[in-house]
């Protein structure tokens, strides 16, 4: 049964291959199986911007029915002197009824839309589809979704309608003695004249358990998608006398990875590797070129890149000590070309392949990454963590002078110590360094370090009455240009920075509690010297927040109302004396409503209402609402 299962799979796909075409790889028919019963809604309010954004997945089966609904909505509307309102909406239904085991037949709907109230056709664009498909499952583990119908197209105006037909096809776990496979197909032909687009998606996966600590898995991708564009383009309307020309963009991708993985080497050890090869082109076609438009637009470009990945992971684990390693090296070529055609101008050919030649590039990047965490005992640990970054970037083209070396490194270290069950304080430090070379004069001016340094102490307490968070923070920003002496546009400059935060919450019964949040930011931006280490401040920043609550729970119901503040003063600098340039001071209620339910509900209320007072402005006042609802039923 298995290898007529196989036999069979491979026989289907074989023949859909011939037929089909759609825009997306995603699964339309199939995956609705799989489904989860979803609402996610959300609707924000800040300042001048509201947005709603509504997503809900359904599917239920009754009296061999299937039925599957989905929806995504998204508003945005912001209210400035040029309101502007943007929609977009996913919507599909379908019902599926089951014959017998094997067989089932439905219908499905779909739309898209997309609008918003600029007055041009460019942002009108909607899809609407009618299709009949079936969902049969001939072997174990094989599922085929052929499907048909009728689909409008709506773009810069045009309207298309035509014929809708493809497959999709599942292999969902075959096994073969140690080899497991998987694999996913999906074909489909939209013929909305005088365009075409289609979709050409293939996936498989094979694993192989030598044992339980070792095993090797191989995928592979084959992915063609054809879009067809409506180009709004004058001279091509009148020259040919149609509406607006037509450009095909075709997408073609073939990827291939293996990775091998050996488990509890020495019972200490795991490793890993991973290789893969990616080859893709995009190729794009104008409908309608004329060789007496003098131009160097009228020839198409195409794109070919190849990109060659390799990963290598080594963990060890002990009581002691805890540690990752991963190297990764890859390589990416990308050339771009200008394609001709027949009755073409050669000079006008000449400088388009010249401009895109200047766009060819190759990349390799080499990057290591040491973490883990070092358990002196129970109470004590230091976690580590060591990036290594290298990217070198080409351009051959003597017109392109981006070629330019990048390393970046950064290193970070935290010690905690429990010292309580109730009580832990902790250590961090940070240190980041950024160097950025172009390797030639014309770009060179923008070569620069940047160094980052943080410290950071705090603790953490947990007790019966009582849950605290602090922490204290310094850092310093110092980006140093190479060549400031001969451009005064680049000066190299400074950003320090110190910040105070506590989050607290105190119980005052079993339903009552008061909880706190507030941060307090210094910044110092200057000029800066490196040779001195000297720093000349021109802005200083003063942020504080602070937002106490009375908060109350009764088993899933959280209510809470307080005072939100925030306040922000900005300030210049005459010499060393700093000079008040501009204060903004916000201040108003704040309450939440908040009901969650593990794993099935999660309800949300929070906004606040703020009066601002702006130096050289007038007071004005504002509403701020967020409302998100998570619904899983």
């Amino acid at each position: 049964m298995k290898h007529f299962a196989v036999i069979f799979l491979v026989f289907s796909l074989a023949a859909l291959r011939l037929y089909a075409q759609s825009d997306s790889t995603d699964f339309n028919y199939l995956a609705k199986n799989s489904l989860k019963n979803q609402l996610i809604t959300s609707f924000n309010k800040q300042i001048n911007t509201y947005n709603l954004n509504s997503l809900l997945r359904f599917n239920t089966s009754f009296s061999n029915i299937d039925l599957n609904a989905f929806e995504n909505y998204n508003s945005t509307f912001i209210n400035t002197g040029d309101k502007s309102i943007r929609d977009e909406q996913n919507f599909s239904l379908s019902a599926a009824y089951k014959i017998n085991s094997m067989f089932k037949v439905g219908f499905s709907g779909t739309s898209s839309i997309l609008s918003d109230n600029r007055k041009i056709e460019l942002n009108q664009a909607s899809e609407y589809d009618a299709t009949l498909f079936f969902l049969i499952n001939p072997a174990d583990n094989i599922y085929i979704a052929p499907y048909g119908g009728y689909t409008n197209n709506r773009q810069i105006g045009e309207n298309d309608y035509g014929i809708l037909y493809g497959a999709e096809g599942q292999l969902s776990g075959l096994s073969l003695e140690d080899l497991t496979v998987t694999s996913s197909l999906k074909l489909e032909n939209e013929e909305i004249d005088p365009r075409k687009n289609s979709v050409r998606f293939l996936k498989g996966t094979a694993k192989n358990l030598f044992s339980n600590d070792v095993d090797n898995t191989v995928n592979f991708i084959y992915s063609e998608n054809r879009k067809d564009y409506y180009e709004a383009d004058a001279d091509i309307a009148a020259f040919f006398n149609v509406k607006n020309n037509i450009e095909s963009r075709t997408e073609t991708i073939y990827y291939v990875q293996d990775s091998l993985n050996v488990k509890n080497f020495f019972n200490l050890f795991s490793q890993g590797f991973v290789g893969g090869i990616t080859w893709r082109n995009i190729d794009r076609n104008t409908r309608y070129r004329s060789v007496e438009i003098q131009s160097t637009s009228v020839f198409d470009p195409q794109i070919d890149e190849l990109r060659f990945e390799f990963e290598s992971n080594t963990s060890y684990s002990s009581r002691v000590l805890n540690a990752f390693l991963k190297v990764q090296y890859s390589e990416r070529d990308e050339k771009h070309i200008a394609k001709r055609f027949e009755g073409a101008n050669e000079i006008f050919y000449e400088q388009r392949s010249a401009t895109e030649s200047s766009k060819n590039n190759n990349s390799a990047r080499y990057s290591v990454t040491l973490s883990g965490n070092v358990n002196f005992s129970k109470s004590d640990k230091l976690s580590f963590s060591l990036f290594q970054n290298k990217l070198r970037y080409d351009t051959p083209s003597n017109l392109n002078y981006d070629d330019r070396d990048e390393l970046l490194s950064i290193v970070r270290l935290r010690y905690s110590k429990m010292l309580t069950p109730f009580f832990e304080a902790f250590v961090n430090v940070e240190g980041t360094y950024n160097h950025t070379v172009y390797i030639f004069s014309e770009r060179s001016s923008n070569n620069n370090v940047n160094r980052i340094l943080s410290l950071a102490a705090g603790s953490n307490y947990s007790g019966k009455n009582v849950t605290t968070s602090n922490t204290f923070t310094v850092s310093a920003n110092y980006t140093v240009y190479d060549f400031e002496d001969l451009n005064p546009n680049y000066q190299s400059f400074s950003f320090r920075q110190m910040t105070a935060s506590d989050t607290t919450e105190i119980k005052l019964n079993r339903v009552f509690s008061i909880a706190f949040y507030g941060y307090t930011k210094f910044s110092e931006q200057g000029d800066f010297k490196w040779k001195t280490f000297s720093t000349k401040p021109n802005r200083f920043l003063q942020e504080i927040y602070t937002e106490p609550r009375l908060v109350y729970r009764l088993n899933l119901l959280s209510l809470s109302a307080g005072l939100r503040i925030f306040s922000l003063n900005s300030y210049n600098f005459k010499g060393k004396e700093k000079i008040l340039d501009s204060e903004y001071l916000s201040t108003g209620p704040i309450a939440e409503a908040l009901v969650s339910i593990k794993d099935s509900l999660y309800l949300r209320f929070y906004g606040w209402y703020e009066f601002i007072k702006v130096t050289n402005a007038a007071n004005k006042e504002l509403m701020n609402f967020n409302f998100q609802m998570n619904w899983n039923f």
